[in-house]
């Protein structure tokens, strides 16, 4: 997808930001792809019927991520800074597609990826242990991993080499979703935790301070987004710089940055960029009397809900010419 950036100054100095370049060559793979059916997997609704299972899932940023039928993941498109996982800054599906010439992601010894999500310039995958691990940019610290070093884009840094993100003590991970520099995860005991930028309240904790990006900001002492009295999440959604959440009631509450009504809660004012603004205070997406939703998804700056009666409902838009703001 095309993503807007807002060109404002950093709350933070000495950030840069790279050019937004898009690089999707999912041709190229299926053109150098072994020709022999490959087994059935575990689907996603969306293959053709009777079609061979090549990829489990995929994923697209900048870049586009998968996982195949033999739970191996695999990058391409933009590697700048070493979102592909591959150990260099290397492009790659101009040529260097298919089994024997696209490398595997290394996700460390024995683990495999079980879903995955690419942001801009950083992919993050959900491990079989429920773990997460994020390569790629990490200007933000929206690899959540206490610092502001790129990982992935030199030798030596995947595998076990890259540390899992610290979600808390015993905490584990149901869903992850990447944004345009930040990150969500959907824990274990269903709620939502998120690091990175914080421009706009995107990490919905009330502030617009960044998390993850220096020491001592993540596990215990990264605090649950307030979703409400009593209500947790089922899903989660990171646009380019809002995030949306599907609540165990079937209601829907956004927060982040909301120029174009991204939010769905009428106007363009901010939310969760200041104290008061979130949990019972941020009010549910109006879906229609008597509807709720049933998945979510986030764009660049707009938002798209299904429906229990099987209806699709979007909000949101690309009023703005701002070139920044992730």
């Amino acid at each position: 997808m095309a993503h807007l950036r807002d060109a404002r100054p950093r709350t933070r100095p000495g950030r840069a930001i790279a050019t937004v370049v898009a690089t999707a060559m999912v041709a190229a793979w299926l053109a150098a792809a072994p020709a022999g059916p490959v087994a059935p997997a575990a689907a996603d609704g969306n293959e053709a019927p009777g079609w061979p299972v090549r990829f489990r899932s995929i994923t697209a940023g900048n870049h586009t991520c998968g996982i195949t039928a033999s739970r191996t993941v695999k990058c391409w498109g933009k590697n700048a800074d070493g979102q592909l996982g591959l150990g260099d800054i290397s492009n790659r599906g101009d040529g260097q597609m298919g089994d024997a010439s696209l490398p595997s992601v290394s996700l460390g010894a024995g683990r495999t990826a079980t879903a995955l999500s690419a942001g801009d310039d950083h992919t993050c995958a959900l491990l079989d242990n429920g773990a997460v691990k994020c390569w790629g940019k990490n200007a933000d610290g929206q690899l959540g991993l206490g610092d502001i070093s790129n990982r992935g884009d030199g030798p030596g840094e995947m595998g076990d080499n890259l540390p899992p993100v610290d979600l808390g003590p015993g905490r584990t991970a149901t869903a992850i979703t990447a944004g345009g520099s930040h990150t969500c995860a959907l824990l274990d005991d269903h709620t939502v935790r998120c690091w990175g930028t914080n421009w706009d309240g995107r990490l919905g904790l009330g502030d617009t301070d960044w998390r993850g990006d220096e020491a001592g900001e993540m596990g215990a002492n990264l605090p649950a987004v307030d979703l409400g009295t009593a209500r947790t999440a089922t899903a989660i959604t990171a646009g380019q710089g809002h995030v949306c959440a599907l609540l165990d009631n079937g209601t829907v509450k956004c927060w982040g940055f909301n120029s174009d009504g991204q939010l769905g809660i009428g106007g363009n004012s901010t939310r969760g960029d200041g104290p008061g603004e979130m949990g019972d205070n941020l009010p549910t997406v109006n879906l229609g009397a008597g509807r709720s939703a049933t998945a979510i998804s986030a764009g660049g700056g707009h938002t798209c809900a299904l429906l229990d009666d099987g209806s699709l409902k979007c909000w949101g838009g690309r009023k703005s010419t701002r070139l920044n703001y992730s």
